[in-house]
């Protein structure tokens, strides 16, 4: 296989395709490596070791929800509801578009037992996550059933993504969606 130069953020793309398919403990070094098309050796120029690979993809992940997804929430040209509708629709989509479910639930469930090196940034982003959520149920609900109902969203969500893993049915995901704006209505 030739040695191309990749970029760094070629490398954080590369490494979550591979995390979110293969999981973090069954991705070795030179299965990253292999992905981007250096030898391993050479991986080592843009990470000091599988660890600082993850905090960097995990952080990538956090940015693009923290821009592209959570924002949503808080979209004013939007009623509450179609805030909600189309901010977790917009997540299923962009979460589904790749091979293995959600990388932040896949490695909380991973590894918050073995190590507390990816917990306090999973904390960041799911609090971030719940933020927004409550942020768009506080507009039909008090502040402490709107927290509960987020919750309520993400547990489900995250859920969710087990059984479509196992049965291959995307189905709970649309349904995850659907019982998130019946707890709005209701």
């Amino acid at each position: 296989m030739p040695i191309q130069k990749v970029t760094k953020e070629e490398v954080v793309r590369q490494a979550l395709l591979l995390f979110k398919k293969q999981g973090y403990h069954r991705t070795s070094m030179s299965d990253l490596a292999a992905a981007c098309g250096l030898l391993k050796g050479s991986f080592y120029h843009y990470f000091s070791g599988k660890d600082a690979l993850m905090k960097e993809v995990l952080g990538s992940v956090h940015q693009y929800f923290s821009t592209k997804v959570f924002p949503i929430a808080y979209d004013e040209s939007l009623t509450p509801r179609e805030r909600l509708e189309k901010m977790v629709a917009k997540q299923i989509r962009v979460v589904s578009s790749t091979e293995g479910g959600c990388l932040m639930g896949n490695m909380a469930l991973e590894t918050a037992l073995v190590t507390d090196d990816f917990t306090p940034q999973m904390r960041v982003f799911f609090e971030e996550y719940l933020k927004a959520l409550t942020d768009v149920y506080a507009n039909q609900h008090a502040p402490e059933i709107a927290r509960k109902l987020a919750e309520q969203a993400v547990v489900e969500y995250e859920g969710a993504w087990i059984l479509v893993k196992l049965t291959g049915n995307y189905q709970y995901l649309q349904d995850v969606l659907q019982r998130a704006l019946e707890r709005f209505d209701s």
